[in-house]
């Protein structure tokens, strides 16, 4: 019999990178629109009343000041957005460890609630296996300013991961990198379960989580 594969699957936001992701990249988007367009944003962040905690509906309404923009030009700036401030912005004790688990043999795979079109540099420059993250919705090559499908969080991620037909692989010994419970469905997969601690509460792991400070190893 074949033996099996071993995963280890890494949050993004606050795990690899220090920060939410799409906050810096809409602010980032938002630093190369004209400069009406700009003060328009900006505006409608202040008067915004939708509460983060409806998660796709606030991405949406911060997303609609680009609507129109062309694949092409978001993808410039997704490139550009990369090398100038996501590789910046990388904890680089995760990255070790990404590095180690690559070095094993395992299958490297990032599941995060991050755009696909900046992901998708990271996971080419450090050769993920496999990406699974929130696609944004274009029509006739044109930003619509909505979410393509489900946000990939939580219970999602899992939903998404199952492409790979998880029962094939070792998930007693696989591994998981998150920093927030909100990825218990995550957790709950795997036999090795790696709580990625910044400044967050972590009273609610137990023994079975090892915490891996990045603040103290920055």
């Amino acid at each position: 019999m074949r033996e099996q594969k071993i995963l280890a699957i890494f949050d993004f936001c606050d795990t690899i990178f220090d920060g939410q992701s799409i906050s810096y990249f809409l602010d980032y988007l938002e630093s190369r629109l004209p400069i009406c367009k700009r003060l328009y944003s900006k505006i409608r962040k202040k008067i915004n009343n939708i509460p983060s905690s409806e998660s796709k509906r606030y991405k949406e309404y911060l997303l609609r000041v680009f609507k129109g923009m062309s694949k092409y030009e978001l993808e410039k700036f997704s490139k550009e957005f990369f090398k100038s401030v996501v590789q910046k912005r990388l904890h680089t004790v995760v990255i070790e460890k990404m590095m180690e688990h690559k070095k094993q043999g395992h299958i490297i795979i990032i599941a995060s609630g991050g755009f696909e079109n900046y992901l998708k540099y990271f996971a080419n420059e450090y050769n993920i296996d496999y990406y699974f993250c929130t696609k944004l919705e274009f029509l006739n090559d044109r930003l619509t300013s909505k979410i393509d499908g489900n946000e990939c969080l939580g219970l999602e991620k899992v939903n998404q991961l199952k492409q790979l037909d998880l029962n094939s692989y070792d998930l007693k010994n696989s591994y998981v990198y998150s920093d927030d419970q909100s990825d218990q469905p995550l957790f709950d997969l795997v036999g090795n379960k790696i709580l990625v601690k910044n400044k967050q509460n972590t009273n609610w792991a137990d023994y079975r989580y090892i915490i891996l400070d990045v603040k103290s190893n920055a």
